[in-house]
């Protein structure tokens, strides 16, 4: 099955895709969150630490959503993704993105919480973009290792 480019019209739905999916997540809505994965949910990945957690199918979506939505600090978190880099075609591609968790309660400055990347799977299906799959992985390891992406190391 051939991959037709990608349009400007795939990268603006897919930058909607990656809001409709933080706003869904920061604001509780459970069901919308999972709503941005592929038919049977997909998978999430967070890779924090040495700790490496999968959440896969609606039921796992819906099960991480859920756990951050009772955990006592969630509330009033934000969630970015920016600096999209979109690789692939009109009907799959690969995002890369920066990521990151800013704690907005209380009086500013806000704290971040989280800085990471994440590498994600889109498939656009009957004309929507959806996530098969992401990986969130914290800011560290070969991520700030030059080396391992064959750049040398500038100040």
């Amino acid at each position: 099955m051939r991959n037709p480019p990608i349009t400007a019209a795939d990268r603006f739905a897919i930058k909607d895709l990656f809001s409709i999916y933080h706003w869904a997540l920061d604001t509780g809505d459970v069901d919308g969150f999972a709503d941005t994965f592929v038919e049977g949910g997909g998978a999430v990945v967070v890779e924090v630490m040495s700790r490496t957690k999968r959440y896969e199918g609606r039921a796992g979506l819906i099960d991480l959503a859920e756990s951050l939505r009772a955990w006592d600090r969630f509330p009033g978190c934000q969630h970015y993704a920016g600096q999209l880099l979109i690789e692939g075609g009109a009907a799959q591609c690969r995002v890369r993105s920066y990521c990151f968790v800013a704690e907005c309660r209380g009086k500013p400055p806000y704290a971040i919480r989280f800085s990471g990347r994440s590498d994600d799977r889109l498939v656009c299906r009957d004309g929507h973009w959806l996530f098969e799959e992401r990986i969130v992985r914290l800011w560290q390891g070969e991520a700030v290792d030059l080396k391992s992406f064959g750049m040398p190391h500038v100040l």
